[in-house]
């Protein structure tokens, strides 16, 4: 186990430089585009920009592993990332709406390499320890998305007194984590690593993407992720409007990305036990559980819980589906895990656009109440998924 573990060390280690960046980032981006966009109602269009430069990253990745290596394909997004982080931090000094969008924008190919380390991870290891290695690489996504929020709160005041603002921080953080992930990816990658190797896509098999009838596994990640996105999303927003402070916001998405991946070596360990199906349902009812909460918080406390939960029931069921996804791209050399997170990726930039009409017109209670009817419908959907699953 430990031999197959050293194939992906670094990528763990990128994986916590990237996550720390992009959470980092994501903590304060509505914050930032509600000073610098020109309409309130704009809030969310620069996250859904870096969901539309994840798209580009996807399919640059997809690209370039299967052209030239999957080491390659990951470098090059980092560090592509890296400028976009950059871009974002300019966009504070200049106050700049056009800025934000564009470094928006670039930022997102680096989360795109984030998000394909976790298939890679599985890729290279030996096929009985395919989901120990993408339960991995997503529980090393918490040390940085839990260090990310955290650091914007911790180190606010600092950059308050340089830059004369208490935001900046998470664009600073944003740039040295993409850049820090390419570089560790160079230096740490073992030379005879089968990240070195091409990515073999022999073909586009259109029967992958509905190996459980009805129910399609990038349909289920969608949906999954959207409930999470919005939620999470508007949260900052709606914490500031009751007049929380900045570390205030940094703890709860802590809280919230502490579920998202904390208990992934764990939930991979349950998805071998009890298989795809009733992972992914065990997943959607804490999804269920945590909108319950949010719409009826009445406290701090009760808010923070509800948003581990959700990332908690995000991360079930985002592993559990993953899994069969790796295991589908690898036995008929598809690409449908490049195409699945475009399609994730995709549903999030809707997500995001609709934001700051959500949350706006429609208020914080409103969005949890939307969250709980359509995770009704995800549970539904999830308790029908095909048993093809389990006997492939």
């Amino acid at each position: 186990m430990l031999k197959e573990l050293s194939k992906i060390f670094s990528l763990l280690l990128a994986i916590i430089f990237s996550t720390t960046g992009y959470l980092a980032s994501l903590t304060i981006t509505a914050l930032v585009a509600s000073e610098v966009m020109p309409s309130q109602l704009f809030v969310g269009v620069p996250n859904a920009i870096t969901v539309g430069g994840a798209l580009i990253g996807a399919k640059m990745i997809g690209y370039l592993s299967s052209k030239i290596s999957m080491l390659t394909s990951l470098i090059g997004a980092y560090l592509v990332g890296g400028v976009g982080g950059f871009l974002l931090f300019q966009s504070i000094l200049y106050d700049s709406s056009i800025l934000i969008l564009l470094g928006a924008l670039i930022l997102g190919v680096g989360q795109a390499a984030t998000l394909q380390t976790r298939y890679f991870a599985s890729f290279i290891v030996h096929k009985k320890y395919k989901n120990m290695a993408l339960s991995t690489a997503v529980w090393f996504s918490a040390f940085g998305s839990v260090f990310g929020p955290t650091a914007v709160g911790l180190f606010s005041p600092f950059f308050l007194d340089i830059y004369n603002s208490d935001l900046i921080v998470g664009y600073i953080l944003a740039f040295t984590g993409m850049i820090s992930a390419g570089t560790v990816l160079f230096i740490f990658t073992d030379r005879k690593s089968g990240l070195r190797e091409k990515n073999k896509i022999k073909t586009k098999n259109e029967k992958l993407i509905r190996v459980s009838g009805e129910i399609n596994l990038s349909m289920i990640l969608v949906i999954n992720h959207a409930i999470m996105v919005l939620i999470m999303s508007a949260t900052p927003l709606h914490l500031r409007d009751i007049g929380e402070s900045i570390g205030a916001v940094g703890n709860i998405i802590s809280v919230h990305t502490l579920g998202m991946f904390f208990f992934a070596p764990i939930i991979g360990k349950i998805v071998d036990v009890i298989g795809v199906q009733k992972t992914a349902l065990i997943g959607s009812l804490l999804v269920l559980l945590s909108c319950i909460l949010t719409l009826f918080y009445t406290s701090i406390f009760f808010l923070g819980l509800g948003l581990f939960f959700l990332g908690l029931g995000w991360n079930f069921t985002f592993i559990s589906i993953s899994s069969a996804i790796s295991f589908f791209s690898t036995k008929y050399s598809s690409d449908l895990n490049i195409r699945s997170d475009m399609y994730v990726f995709a549903g999030s930039a809707f997500t995001h656009l609709i934001l700051g009409f959500s949350y706006f017109n429609l208020g914080y209670r409103t969005i949890a109440s939307l969250g709980i009817l359509i995770t009704l419908w995800l549970v539904f959907k999830t308790q029908r998924l095909d048993q093809s699953i389990e006997a492939s």
